[in-house]
């Protein structure tokens, strides 16, 4: 049967393992799709290409682009369904079909996310916090470069990563990496689709999610690993992005 969940326009991410059937089907959406080889294979056909996802490799299937699927025998998908204004990744990382390897560590720690998956009880909150463990993960494996040569995002996006406690001034991040201010902030509102004060802070929340699931660090120690200033300030970012704030997030995942 088709996944579910097929809303365009979803606000949060959903992260699910997934079989698909033996036959054909087709069809679009308006969020992101990345799909986790677990077992088995399935055959995906975008734009004339026939993709392959297997234990050992994954995709990205853009929002928009119309895709046939078919499951071949014993497959199994960690599927991560990703709006675009949910999880931080550059959207030039989701802009085309992207096939990517899963060996290693990035492929160990997918497999045990989706170990996870199965045990966790159905609740956005979980969603969120796979979704944002995933985003991590895969922008550490995938390199872009193409548009590095002319554009260094995944430099950039791995520099906001791990610098969350700091500011982001347009000035001093455009001239870390050379760029005028007026062409940096283009170039990174294009390749990112957000401003770079937006897109860190939905970094900013986003490991404030695996924190709260993570740790039993006080809220306070949450906010300060995660950027904020303190904790008034990040529990109203929280609360405005998530609609209810950070310790009765992780009260519900307790639960």
């Amino acid at each position: 049967m088709p996944p579910r969940a097929e809303a365009a326009g979803r606000a949060a991410p959903l992260v699910e393992r997934r079989r698909y059937q033996p036959w054909a089907y087709g069809h679009q959406h308006g969020y992101h799709q990345l799909l986790f080889g677990l077992d088995g294979a399935t055959e995906l056909e975008i734009d004339g290409h026939v993709y392959r996802v297997d234990s050992r490799s994954g995709l990205v299937v853009p929002a928009g682009s119309h895709h046939e699927f078919l499951g071949l025998a014993g497959n199994l998908q960690l599927v991560a369904d990703f709006p675009a204004s949910s999880v931080a990744l550059p959207a030039r990382l989701m802009a085309r079909p992207r096939p990517f390897t899963l060996d290693g560590a990035f492929g160990t720690r997918v497999r045990a996310l989706a170990a996870l998956r199965t045990a966790a009880a159905r609740a956005p909150q979980y969603d969120w916090q796979l979704a944002a463990t995933l985003a991590v993960e895969l922008a550490g494996c995938l390199g872009l470069a193409g548009d590095n040569e002319v554009f260094p995002l995944m430099a950039i996006d791995a520099y906001l990563r791990a610098n969350l406690s700091t500011p982001v001034r347009a000035g001093e991040l455009a001239g870390h990496f050379g760029w005028s201010v007026r062409r940096f902030h283009t170039l990174f509102t294009e390749a990112f689709g957000d401003t770079p004060h937006r897109y860190q802070t939905r970094l900013r929340l986003d490991q404030a999610v695996q924190l709260l699931a993570r740790t039993g660090l006080p809220l306070a120690e949450v906010a300060l690993a995660a950027g904020y200033p303190d904790q008034t300030t990040f529990t109203r970012g929280f609360t405005r992005r998530f609609g209810q704030p950070p310790g009765a997030w992780r009260e519900a995942m307790r639960g």
